[in-house]
């Protein structure tokens, strides 16, 4: 421990000597008048100390102490806290004696180390419930975890309690490869593989239009059940749909069957698949399986007006059609109809055109949402006088070859970085070479780029007119791109999803509500439900003063009302976790004297996929223990675990020397000493009267 101060040494020298002289100088005439001597001179030392620790700190002195700190060694413990330890047939020993097990191993090593203990399922926890609820097994994300919070602490040992079996993640061995400390693992579960029937997976649409007709694949897979006759039943509800006989022709068959089915009302639609039980079946709680599919009312509808063949027009329809979302129709200029009220969105490939002068007046008079594709054939000053918030003032026949850059801070819509590491080697387009002129509202998708260099110039851009959605497209031979597309990736779905996002932005109506609800509709139970709400004033701004509450009922007509919370501007509520089931909503809201409300249902559906593989990984835990000078241990062996960890040599506390710096004037101790002298001196001056 040590003083220090900023100042050089000869400021405290000087203190002294000022506060020696003004003490003296106080009680001189005192002490001249031959008053009591004693008294007067202790008077004088308190006074001298005092004022002296007080013109010392002013100097900012500060303590300067190293402390030392011993850190036990860290074990920690991480137990898989799922589903799957608990669904075979020694569930009992899992539940029971294993819990009493981990705390007399915790228990042991807590007499020489600091135990720190985690559960391991969908997401990573502290502590350990003995639930065994989670839906998912994530292991990667428990060593990578691990790995950064004891970096650089005296971590000693890891132990993993597990079956090995993972359904989340990475590779739980490569995970480990970041831990630097031994690796010890319990295994549970059992590595038998038993007779057992089993959906392994449902693939269905998530959405479906009303009418149309949508099949449901579903892998059912039959262990050691050869010979055995099961059914699969589909019902919605209560009601059967159909049924279908499986036959296992082997020890491990895997079977695909096929559903087709009719989407016949609006809505939220859950369905069942539930197969029929087999004598013997080490597990049944993988028997069932549900999925929900949103049944939408009708599809929005886009008319592709065209006045010569092109191979865009065939690139466009194409990217359109694998999009269940939309239905397209292709006109020709010859054949316009007298009213666009029923489309949604209209595509105009080259028109105005400098070939041919169609009367589209009536589309320009309409609300409907407009897509140009400007190209050689287009009537640029056509284009032009239209006013559609683009002006190109471009010389006849003056083109370029440009290549698409994507604007990174767009924000209409996303779209995924596999989509756009695509979109980046398109080739380029032809392009009306000019200057463009456009309103600073407008969104840029992408810009063009000329050699190598790039321009403000937008290629494809999204702006409005009054209350109309218009975008432009502006450049010719949009049919390489897809091309290009199925030459990367041998399918067109980047092109399909980049065609169809610009449709869906341009023919999505503005909600003109007042009241706003946004949530999901199928939620995982794993998953809090979530809500965000949005109010809007006469005036159309959002607001956030009144408060907005939301009731929810379950199918026992159990009800659960909340309040939502408020953002900056809007409102948020997270209602936590739910059980498995389907809720309808209620949310309310009072702006002035109106009430506005907005009603819906939402499902939360069961995760199954915990049940889908029951055998236990026992070779991944040794290969994970053996690379850490660890050890594998059966859950018989449990006990013997803490004896082997605490053998170990390298199990020993750390010193660790810390030094620190803190600032005199806030010691308490310093602060009592000076108010002591100066309370000491005051009694007796006045006890000398003075």
């Amino acid at each position: 421990m040590g003083l220090v101060t900023e100042y050089h040494i000869g400021f405290l020298f000087l203190c002294l000597l000022l506060r020696a002289a003004y003490a003296v100088t106080l009680y001189y005439h005192d002490l001249k008048q031959g008053l009591k001597q004693v008294p007067h001179w202790v008077m004088l030392i308190f006074r001298f100390l005092s004022v002296s620790l007080i013109s010392f700190l002013l100097l900012g002195p500060l303590v300067k102490q190293t402390d030392k700190i011993v850190e036990k060694p860290i074990v920690i413990l991480g137990i898989d806290n799922s589903r799957s330890m608990v669904l075979t047939t020694d569930s009992a020993y899992t539940r029971n004696i294993f819990s009493k097990s981990i705390d007399t191993l915790v228990g042991i090593l807590q007499k020489k180390c600091d135990v720190k203990i985690y559960s391991i399922g969908d997401r990573l926890t502290s502590g350990f419930d003995a639930s065994f609820s989670g839906v998912k097994t994530d292991i990667s994300s428990f060593f990578n975890e691990i790995s950064t919070r004891f970096s650089n602490r005296n971590a000693a040992a890891l132990i993993i309690a597990s079956d090995g079996i993972y359904n989340e993640g990475t590779d739980p061995y490569y995970a480990a490869g970041k831990i630097t400390f031994p690796v010890y693992s319990i295994a549970m579960g059992d590595t038998v593989l038993k007779k057992d029937i089993l959906i392994r997976k449902v693939l269905a649409n998530k959405t479906a239009y009303k009418g149309d007709k949508f099949p449901v694949e579903v892998l059912v897979e039959m262990n050691k059940c050869a010979g055995s006759l099961a059914k699969l039943v589909l019902m919605q509800g209560e009601k059967v749909l159909e049924t279908k006989e499986i036959k296992a022709n082997s020890d491990h068959s895997i079977q695909k069957l096929t559903f087709m089915l009719e989407a016949r009302e609006k809505g939220v639609v859950k369905y069942t698949l539930q197969l029929s039980r087999i004598e013997g079946e080490g597990s049944r709680q993988n028997n069932s399986a549900g999925f929900i599919v949103e049944v939408l009312d009708i599809r929005q509808k886009i008319a592709l007006i065209f006045d010569s063949p092109h191979p865009d027009v065939t690139a466009i329809e194409k990217g359109l059609e694998g999009s269940s979302h939309f239905e397209v129709e292709l006109l020709r200029t010859t054949d316009l109809p007298k009213s666009y009220d029923k489309y949604d969105l209209v595509i105009l490939n080259q028109l105005p055109s400098v070939t041919n002068i169609a009367d589209l007046g009536t589309l320009f008079r309409s609300k409907v949402s407009l897509l140009f594709i400007v190209g050689s054939q287009t009537d640029i000053n056509a284009l032009n006088n239209l006013k559609q918030g683009l002006t190109i003032n471009a010389s006849k026949n003056s083109f370029s070859e440009s290549q698409p850059v994507v604007n990174d801070e767009f924000l209409l819509f996303s779209m995924d970085k596999n989509d756009l590491a695509v979109f980046r080697e398109f080739p380029p387009l032809q392009c009306p070479f000019g200057t463009y002129q456009f309103s600073p509202l407008t969104n840029v998708l992408c810009y063009q780029k000329i050699g190598n260099v790039t321009t403000r110039t937008p290629m494809i851009m999204f702006t409005r007119v009054a209350d109309k959605k218009v975008g432009f497209i502006n450049g010719e031979n949009i049919w390489r791109w897809r091309i290009s597309d199925f030459m990367q990736q041998s399918n067109h779905e980047s092109f399909n999803v980049m065609i169809d996002k610009i449709a869906q932005y341009l023919c999505t109506k503005d909600d003109k509500s007042f009241f706003r609800i946004n949530m999901n509709s199928r939620i995982s139970e794993n998953e809090p439900v979530e809500i965000d709400a949005e109010v809007f004033n006469a005036s159309y701004e959002l607001i956030n003063e009144p408060e907005v509450n939301v009731i929810f009922t379950d199918a026992e007509n159990k009800t659960y009302p909340f309040i939502f919370n408020k953002t900056s501007n809007a409102y948020y509520l997270n209602a936590g976790l739910f059980p498995i089931g389907e809720y309808n909503y209620k949310a309310t809201v009072k702006v002035g004297s109106e009430i506005f409300q907005k009603s819906g249902k939402f499902f939360v559906d069961q995760v199954n996929i915990e049940s889908s593989n029951l055998v236990a990984d026992h070779n991944l835990l040794y290969r994970i223990a053996n690379s850490h000078d660890g050890e594998m241990v059966n859950q018989a062996d449990i006990s013997k675990l803490a004896d082997k960890i605490l053998a170990r040599e390298d199990i020993r506390s750390v010193s660790i020397f810390q030094k620190k710096m803190s600032d005199l004037i806030g010691n308490p101790w310093v602060f009592m000493l000076i108010l002591t002298l100066l309370t000491v001196e005051w009694i007796i001056r006045k006890r000398e009267g003075i």
